[in-house]
């Protein structure tokens, strides 16, 4: 299948129309590359784009992870405002909890590189905790590091307006339902053959989020990108003692995440426990786990305690092992894009690094370290994303 003027030959390809292929087409068609296709399976940011929570915090663990967040988080609203629709970021302030000494010193050490990097920020102990955020249950923590300016993004919104951006671009076009069957390299271009038929392009980028790895090998590379599955419920309300709406929390060492969600609560939970090779976005839920789970943060926050549930799902989530993006030209002319578990936090800014790399090949601003395939070559990174959901077993 061609697309809609029949054209089958472009500058660009990309594989992959979820958060991360769809503003690496902005990026490209920004910096005036004239013939790009993005190709999926389904439709455009119905995957795990749609199933995310959309959780964006600048509050990284790393030089990589809070620029990221902070370059993501101002491209979301600024895209809002470019195409004339809202931006789907709320605004709620973040409190990343610690609950040892240890993550409290570690935790207060990552304030001051992202005060230095360009973040808003705060450490507080408990006791301010429990003034600010009293119906939390503080006992089990030893503080917090705060954001005011971190928020989420909500899912469908932020698939709605990248979809318009890049629709709107001349030169792009979008073929969906048609899942890439293979990969080639064929004189000094690259084939792409899919459902619907095949494609050639100079440059390709391969955006296929818990999918990469499975694309990856299509062109004989082993990347470690591997897809987990994380679940989500959604409250339809909250208690009178839990003011709506309420700031953010992530509670890393303990797997769980709780941010607004129209009138109630939405919270994500994640846990080690195998990786899922089904290339399904959709996966089963474990209820048992869900239930023994929930019990647990509504003891935290007994707001929660009795509400009913409007949604649970689960979903697959693109996980590296250092929980680091990739952003890498992997063999001439094929430039791959992970997000390490961070798909919608950081979308925006490394659609934005892939586009500067497949176009000028440089990659300003990122550490060749932390985002390259290089890194893995030695069976590990020297660097880990400590700010992150619970990664799946190798």
């Amino acid at each position: 299948m061609a697309a809609a003027d029949g054209r089958s030959s472009y500058d660009v390809a990309i594989v992959g129309g979820g958060n991360l292929g769809l503003w690496t087409a902005r990026g490209l068609a920004r910096r005036g590359v004239g013939r790009i296709v993005v190709l999926d399976r389904g439709w455009f940011g119905f995957g795990a784009t749609a199933r995310s929570a959309g959780m964006v915090r600048a509050q990284g663990g790393t030089a990589t992870a809070v620029l990221l967040g902070l370059r993501s988080r101002d491209l979301y609203q600024r895209l809002g405002a470019e195409i004339g629709l809202d931006d789907g970021f709320t605004r709620t302030g973040y409190y990343v909890l610690a609950e040892s000494a240890d993550e409290a010193d570690h935790f207060r050490a990552l304030v001051a590189l992202r005060q230095r990097l360009g973040a808003d920020g705060e450490w507080i102990d408990a006791d301010a905790g429990r003034r600010r955020v009293p119906w939390l249950d503080w006992s089990g923590f030893a503080g917090a590091t705060f954001d005011p300016d971190d928020g989420y993004v909500h899912p469908p919104i932020a698939a709605r307006n990248i979809t318009i951006a890049i629709h709107r671009a001349p030169g792009v076009d979008l073929i969906e339902g048609s899942a890439v069957v293979g990969i080639a390299p064929a004189a000094g271009h690259w084939r792409v053959s899919h459902a619907g038929g095949r494609i050639e392009a100079e440059r390709i980028v391969l955006a296929g989020g818990a999918a990469g790895g499975r694309l990856a090998a299509m062109i004989g590379l082993d990347l470690p990108i591997v897809g987990g599955r994380h679940h989500v419920v959604a409250y339809a309300a909250v208690g009178p003692e839990m003011p709506w709406p309420f700031p953010q929390l992530f509670a890393v060492a303990r797997g769980f995440y709780l941010r607004p969600e129209e009138q109630g609560a939405l919270v994500g939970l994640s846990r080690r426990e195998p990786t899922d090779d089904s290339g399904r976005f959709a996966l089963p839920i474990d209820r048992a786990f869900v239930d023994a789970r929930l019990r647990a943060i509504e003891a935290l926050a007994p707001g929660l305690a009795g509400q009913p549930l409007t949604r649970l799902w689960s979903a697959a989530v693109d996980y590296t092992p250092d929980a680091l993006p990739i952003v890498d030209e992997a063999a001439p002319g094929c430039v791959v894009v992970a997000g390490g578990g961070h798909g919608m936090m950081w979308g925006p800014a490394l659609g934005e690094a892939a586009a500067e790399l497949t176009v000028e090949g440089t990659l300003a601003g990122l550490p060749a370290d932390e985002v390259g395939i290089a890194r893995f070559a030695s069976g590990g990174a020297d660097v880990q994303e400590p700010i992150s959901l619970t990664a799946p077993l190798a």
